[in-house]
């Protein structure tokens, strides 16, 4: 199957559901707004009712002279920092719940859009899927989650490794040392690109798998893992999706990058294209989604589908077949 077909299939799928943008940049702004209703008027609120001086927390100048006081400090702002715990737990509680609930209902519209060619995108089929899929979706990224701390904590005591073994060759020679830590350094970084792109893949494609087949958490990963291990194609193509994804975000920050060099009028031009670059950054991931959305479709979901209706018309006729012989030998009989 041709990857460019793929994608120009994913991205007709995003042109046909253009309100998936819009809810993206709308969900991008309700975080920028909960942050300063959620954390920011509480933590004003607050300095107001306990009566302290944010100058006087100003004024402590490094982190050694904070840490030397720290035990003053938390008696002088011990329910300043409780409020402030609180919000950023209630602000981080509130991110996760929006952002379940947005890709929850982005990946059944983009679901039905695929199987039906006459789907048309409706905000009550959005928050129909949003629902029905928001603790499947939830689950299944605190199991992906883990993985990638499981990774970064692997990847640190391989890192961790490799520095004892340069200390210690550099005790023997220098030469060895400088030659060992180009090589494991090499090896690190490819070990680690090669890890992140296959968890990103799992990630992927088990939304896929998770929006079509409705599974559970723990068979949503054992059938991705199995697609990805019988198809290693699907992983080059995610891999060509993020490369194109890395280039368009690097060219978007590089035409925005002149605006804050103009003396007055750039940072006011930096805003509304820091907007721009939301929205450019939202169809793009769009579009990266429904593509791999597409792939998974033509390579697994059908064909299983197509076996699986194939089997049950063989059974269907075994079964037929079976009855009809019994009733000749009743006739027979």
């Amino acid at each position: 199957m041709s990857y460019i077909a793929t994608i120009k299939e994913g991205i007709q799928t995003v042109h046909k559901n253009y309100q998936l943008v819009i809810i993206q940049f709308a969900s991008m702004l309700l975080s920028c707004i909960g942050f300063f209703t959620i954390v920011g008027i509480p933590i004003a609120i607050a300095f107001i009712m306990f009566g302290l001086d944010l100058t006087e927390i100003l004024r402590i100048k490094d982190i050694v002279s904070a840490f030397k006081g720290s035990a003053e400090l938390l008696n002088k702002y011990f329910a300043m920092a409780i409020v402030i715990i609180l919000t950023l737990l209630i602000y981080v509680a509130f991110i996760i719940a929006l952002w379940i609930f947005t890709i929850s209902g982005t990946i059944g519209v983009l679901r039905d859009s695929i199987i039906d060619a006459d789907f048309k995108f409706k905000l009550k089929t959005f928050l129909r899927e949003g629902r029905n899929f928001f603790s499947p979706v939830f689950f299944f990224s605190a199991m992906i989650g883990i993985a990638f701390i499981f990774l970064a904590f692997m990847l640190g005591l391989l890192g961790g490794g490799t520095s004892a073994i340069i200390e210690m060759a550099k005790a023997q020679e220098a030469t060895l040392a400088l030659f060992l830590g180009v090589f494991f350094s090499l090896i690190i970084l490819s070990v680690g690109i090669f890890l992140i792109i296959v968890t990103l893949s799992i990630t992927t494609y088990g939304i896929a798998h998770l929006s079509f087949q409705r599974s559970n958490t723990i068979e949503t990963i054992k059938n991705t893992v199995r697609y990805i291990y019988s198809r290693p194609s699907s992983m080059g193509f995610y891999a060509i999706l993020l490369i194109g994804y890395m280039v368009v975000g690097f060219l978007v920050i590089l035409i925005g990058s002149p605006f804050t060099l103009i003396p007055i009028i750039g940072p006011i031009l930096s805003l509304p294209y820091q907007l721009v670059t939301y929205v450019i950054q939202g169809y793009v991931s769009l579009v990266m989604l429904s593509s791999i959305f597409h792939y998974y479709y033509k390579t697994w979901y059908s064909l299983s589908s197509s076996e699986s209706s194939e089997d049950a018309d063989t059974s269907l006729i075994t079964e037929e077949g079976q009855a009809f012989a019994h009733e000749e030998k009743d006739e027979t009989q």
